[in-house]
């Protein structure tokens, strides 16, 4: 199949100009300001943006065992309507993927039905280091997840021994929820007993305990310690969904040593923890929303470079879940969505240029994962590639969201700075217009190991 792009903005995370791209076989053959060759399909971008695809490499799809929430074929769909063109799903399925059996077995089912590129994480134990050790020889396999604090899934790893047993004996990337769970049963425990400052008049169902309890001091211990450990046993690691102004002074020190990267998702830089007063526990994730001046200051650390990655941390949950009490409704919001539109939206305010978006959402995610071929608009790397029309703002709609789940913490926004307008995967035009013209399945990634 050969594709000829013509006449676009071609954006870039160090430069943008007007131009042509050539894609065969699934490959950016050639791109130039001009480009006479011979086509299967040429496409008029003509006042348009080219981008590459945005990896989203923390997204959590339920497929296997939760997928009444969402599955690998609904979610892919969401995710390449919405610019995405690579994933990486996290751990806690059921069965969790916590030996390198499973994640191959989960690669086989993504394989059958994820529209999208995909990679799967192997989580952490406090049994299986054996298997983190196996995976360290695979290549399909971005990370090893860390749970530093109680989550979905019940996969916490708080105890010091385990930790530095993960550290010192594996080679693959560490992408670590980094929360202090001693601090958050500590306040937890405050709250029970009616003694934690700041909660007098809130009841035990009432879901804003929840940004009480995960305070910014849980936020900022866990990232403490997540950096020592990567910086004492000299390992790389990624801290996943930062939230807390006080954690980027020691993702910094981690970044000037080398060996750290960190990651912000949409929900922080939109939302408060005062949103979570009017939407309970539709405002509800892991960690918990934080104040104005942390909003701020990750707006500021995204511009910096200090955050060097956007990720959604997509994790769907059903209406009927998140009407439950507090104690008993689930953590998490769908967004692998409408990120790239928010971001989008953000350029139009002048929070961020366009080159910004492509590092923060194709380049980096690519280099900080080691993620082969993919991330940028460069002649032989893959075409995933994204055409954007800035003329045309999105409302967000109940009846245009694709997620299973059915609902979007961003639904009433009209974002404007441009829509998805089509999405290609792989050299291949599977989003089009509003509709999915393709049910080629996506691949599986490659990292270096």
């Amino acid at each position: 199949m050969r594709l000829l792009l013509k006449h676009g903005l071609l954006v870039m995370g160090h430069e943008s100009f007007y131009g042509d791209v050539f894609i065969e076989n699934g490959v950016i053959e050639e791109i130039n300001s001009s480009i006479s060759r011979v086509s299967d399909k040429e496409i008029s971008c003509e006042g348009k943006f080219i981008l590459p695809g945005m990896i989203d490499t923390h997204v959590h799809f339920r497929d296997p065992g939760f997928t009444q929430k969402g599955d690998a074929l609904t979610e892919s769909v969401a995710a390449i309507s919405g610019g995405v063109t690579t994933i990486c799903d996290m751990p806690n399925t059921k069965p969790q993927t916590t030996t390198v059996d499973l994640v191959l077995e989960k690669q086989v089912l993504y394989a059958n039905k994820c529209l999208c590129n995909f990679g799967i994480y192997i989580g952490a134990t406090k049994t299986n280091l054996d298997e983190l050790k196996k995976a360290d020889e695979l290549d399909t396999i971005p990370a090893i997840k860390v749970f530093m604090a109680e989550s979905t899934g019940e996969m916490t790893l708080a105890d010091d021994g385990y930790l530095s047993e993960i550290f010192s004996n594996t080679k693959k990337l560490i992408a670590t929820h980094a929360e202090s769970e001693a601090r958050r049963l500590l306040r937890m425990g405050l709250f029970s007993e009616g003694k934690l400052p700041g909660a007098e008049h809130i009841l035990f169902d009432d879901p804003y305990q929840h940004v009480l309890v995960r305070d910014n001091e849980v936020a900022a211990l866990g990232s403490k310690h997540a950096v020592e450990l990567s910086l004492k046993y000299k390992r790389k690691m990624h801290i996943l969904h930062v939230s807390a102004k006080e954690e980027l002074a020691y993702i910094e020190q981690g970044i000037q040593a080398g060996f750290v990267t960190a990651e912000t998702c949409p929900h922080y830089l939109w939302f408060t923890r005062e949103d979570v007063r009017s939407h309970g526990m539709y405002r509800i994730m892991n960690p918990s929303l934080k104040g104005e001046e942390d909003r701020e200051a990750l707006w500021d650390a995204l511009r910096s470079g200090v955050i060097s990655q956007i990720a959604t941390d997509h994790a769907p949950h059903l209406p009927v879940e998140k009407d439950l009490p507090y104690g008993q409704a689930p953590a998490g919001l769908p967004g692998v969505e409408f990120a790239l539109p928010l971001l989008l939206h953000a350029v139009s305010e002048g929070k961020l240029s366009l080159p910004q978006v492509v590092r923060l959402c194709c380049e980096h995610p690519a280099m900080n994962y080691g993620i082969l071929h993919k991330g940028f608009l460069e002649e032989g790397y893959d075409a995933d590639l994204v055409i954007i029309d800035p003329n045309v703002s999105l409302e967000i709609t109940r009846e245009s969201i694709r997620s299973k789940c059915g609902w979007s913490p961003y639904e009433g926004m009209t974002l404007k700075g441009g829509v998805v307008e089509k999405t290609i995967v792989n050299g291949e035009l599977v989003f089009d217009n509003g509709t999915m013209v393709s049910a080629a399945k996506g691949k599986s990634i490659q990292v270096v190991i």
